[in-house]
């Protein structure tokens, strides 16, 4: 008599998942739910940039309402001269040196940069998070004309990954250094 072994069955069905690249960025990452959601839709390619929505008939135009390119995912996210400089600030205010890059090509550095536990990956992935967040948030002020300074952005993202990341014991000491 064959006997149900709930540990195999979980093992077959778990062998076919495929593992995403960007799965470090969310292990052990700090940041509010809301930013790791937008995160998350951002790595699978679905926020709901004016390309996007130009193509699904929902809008009639397709450009950044920042400059006049087309506003696609790799744009909005760095490619753009506003969004790339809000990124630039909170990875100098980090101590990082890197040139922003498109999403496409952040998140392959990102891929690379988050590995482990150090401080520093932590941080990064608190701060990728929180940016990404504040440039949607951003990027949807701005649509909605609602006026918006990409000062007042930074300073939110860099209160939030304070905030965010005095919790935890092992990247307070970080914080208070980078505070001084």
């Amino acid at each position: 008599m064959l006997r149900f072994n709930t540990r195999q069955v979980y093992k077959q069905l778990r062998s076919q998942d495929i593992q995403v690249p960007w799965f470090r960025i969310f292990c052990g990452n700090t940041a509010r739910p809301r930013a790791l959601i937008t995160l998350w839709i951002a790595c699978h390619g679905k926020l709901p940039t004016r390309s996007r929505l130009c193509r699904f008939g929902i809008v009639n135009y397709a450009t950044c309402c920042f400059c006049l390119k087309d506003e696609t995912i790799d744009h909005i996210l760095f490619e753009c001269k506003d969004t790339r400089q809000i990124w630039q600030k909170v990875l100098d205010w980090l101590g990082v040196p890197h040139d922003p890059k498109p999403w496409s090509d952040e998140l392959c550095w990102l891929i690379q940069q988050c590995k482990g536990k150090s401080v520093r990956a932590a941080m990064l992935k608190l701060a990728l998070a929180e940016t990404v967040y504040g440039v949607w948030q951003f990027r949807n002020s701005i649509s909605f004309r609602k006026e918006m300074d990409a000062a007042r952005v930074v300073s939110n993202i860099l209160d939030v990954i304070v905030y965010r990341s005095w919790a935890s014991l092992k990247l307070r000491p970080h914080v208070a250094q980078l505070m001084i």
